[in-house]
């Protein structure tokens, strides 16, 4: 990204992986960079850390950034506990899916990512990705043909709605997936998927 504060050009990127983010910022005019490193996920803690040092060098008047990313926070996490309860209370619970569950079973493939594997253990059923090991869990059933993909790695915190589109015969024509909780890291993109079921071998 590339904007303005206090008058001056900075350049900054963030990166990240699950357990840590990092932040690079540079000012090219005051021949001044920052790199702020974390053991945490928390975008507020090195957004405050980096105003506060370029605060320093522009010898502006402080700021208590830290406060300032807290309410922007409390702010943001009430606007989820909402977003979270409307999208339980709309939910049919007693809605049930219009397949079996084996009907649903099978192999998806997204022209982009490849496949995505839903099996049938027992009386439930899994979802795994075939290209990415930790995204594999088990398929909790929401609404209608919406299923909830429960991972079993707890960490990943990306749980997603995968739903079933059927067509007029009754056979599924695709599968779509979207997060479940709007606090889902963006890199997760499975909204752009489009899983079609995959054509039987000859």
């Amino acid at each position: 990204m590339i904007q303005d504060y206090r008058g001056h050009k900075v350049v900054t990127h963030t990166g990240g992986l699950p357990g840590y983010v990092s932040r690079l910022m540079m000012v090219p005019n005051m021949k001044l960079g920052i790199v702020v490193l974390t053991n945490q996920e928390a975008g507020a803690a090195f957004q405050a850390i980096t105003y506060h040092i370029l605060d320093y060098y522009m010898g502006t008047p402080d700021v208590d950034w830290v406060a300032a990313y807290e309410a922007v926070l409390v702010r943001r996490d009430q606007r989820l506990a909402a977003m979270r309860e409307e999208n339980t209370a709309s939910r049919d619970a007693d809605s049930r899916p219009s397949l079996p569950l084996s009907g649903y079973a099978g192999t998806y493939t997204d022209p982009w990512y490849g496949d995505v594997i839903v099996a049938q253990e027992g009386d439930d059923l899994t979802l795994r990705f075939s290209h990415t090991e930790s995204l594999v869990g088990a398929l909790e059933h929401w609404q209608y043909d919406t299923f909830i993909a429960r991972w079993y790695d707890r960490e990943l915190r990306a749980d997603a709605y995968i739903t079933f589109v059927l067509g007029a015969d009754g056979a599924i024509e695709e599968a779509k997936m979207r997060w479940v909780d709007p606090a889902t890291d963006f890199s997760y993109d499975f909204h752009d998927l489009s899983l079609k079921p995959a054509s039987p071998e000859p």
